[in-house]
């Protein structure tokens, strides 16, 4: 069909013959396909070009940019495939796995993708510049594991984040030490990625332990040492603006974060004081899921029309 996608976009009028002749221009120039050409030079926006294709082929229609895949799902696709065929993972479904693709009519893609991955192919369409964004950004090399960060705390950050430092300078410090910060984003943008309502930050007599509340069941995530209590805990006051320096009374902040993928995701961060230390509740607000449409609510179609 990539041939004949100009021709197909004339004859609906979502575009004209100057716009695809620009087009032409642009493929030949660049050696990149028809939909890519079209999208670079203006002459459709991507949201109309992946409702047409979706239709052509009968297949649903994805934005990319609205979804966060799971690691796990992408690494049952390596990285050399899904740039030959310009496909990337999106979910799976029993014995199927759901592809974003450019072209859902390429065969030769689908077989291969069956053969590499053991699974049955469901196609779903996507534009060729979104699936080459989210390939760039899934298959970027990544950064250290939560554990391979707790490992790298040295024995001085050790006597630094213990417990039984008082020094509002030292516990800042330790704080802000490159480990403790990247151990704190990991954390925040798990809970964020596994779509999580809540996180738990608690401390315990002889642990110390992070839970994700995900739809309404409390998961154990990780147990850092417990070295690293008053520096994980005195970093999170730090992003909320909250007083490192009381520890006895409630607290109550904000954090805002911004995801990889470009959403905006609040946090209402509160601390309490318990018998072994501050315990630290996180609640994610993420306005992107927030869905004010009352058909989801079951109301029959004739009551949504009924106006008071």
């Amino acid at each position: 069909m990539s041939g004949r996608l100009g021709e197909l976009l004339v004859r609906e009028n979502l575009i004209s013959v100057q716009q695809l002749r620009k087009a032409q221009e642009e493929q030949q120039r660049s050696g990149s396909r028809m939909g890519t050409a079209l999208i670079k030079t203006g002459a459709i926006e991507e949201h109309k070009l992946t409702d047409f294709l979706s239709k052509q082929y009968g297949v649903p229609a994805i934005n990319l940019k609205d979804f966060d895949i799971d690691p796990e799902i992408i690494k049952l696709v390596k990285k050399d495939v899904a740039q030959k065929h310009v496909v990337i993972p999106v979910n799976r479904a029993g014995p199927s796995l759901i592809v974003a693709m450019a072209d859902p009519s390429n065969i030769f893609a689908v077989d291969d993708l069956k053969f590499t991955t053991g699974y049955n192919i469901e196609a779903v369409v996507a534009s060729e510049v979104s699936i080459r964004e989210a390939i760039e950004r899934y298959y970027a090399q990544k950064g250290p594991s939560l554990e391979e960060i707790v490992g790298s705390v040295g024995d001085d950050e050790v006597e630094l984040a213990g417990a039984a430092s008082e020094d509002v300078d030292d516990a800042a410090r330790a704080a802000d030490d490159a480990p403790v910060v990247k151990l704190v984003n990991l954390v925040l943008m798990d809970a964020i990625r596994k779509g999580a309502s809540d996180i738990h930050v608690e401390p315990y007599e002889k642990d110390f332990r992070v839970r994700f509340r995900i739809d309404g069941v409390m998961y154990d995530v990780m147990k850092p040492p417990m070295k690293l209590r008053m520096a994980i805990i005195s970093r999170l006051k730090i992003m909320a603006n909250l007083d490192i320096s009381e520890r006895r009374l409630p607290q109550d902040g904000r954090i805002k974060l911004k995801t990889p993928q470009g959403k905006t995701v609040d946090l209402r961060v509160n601390t309490l004081p318990c018998i072994f230390g501050e315990k630290v509740v996180m609640r994610i607000l993420d306005s992107g899921n927030l869905q004010l449409d009352l058909s989801k609510l079951g109301l029959h179609e004739k009551g949504l029309r009924t106006r008071r």
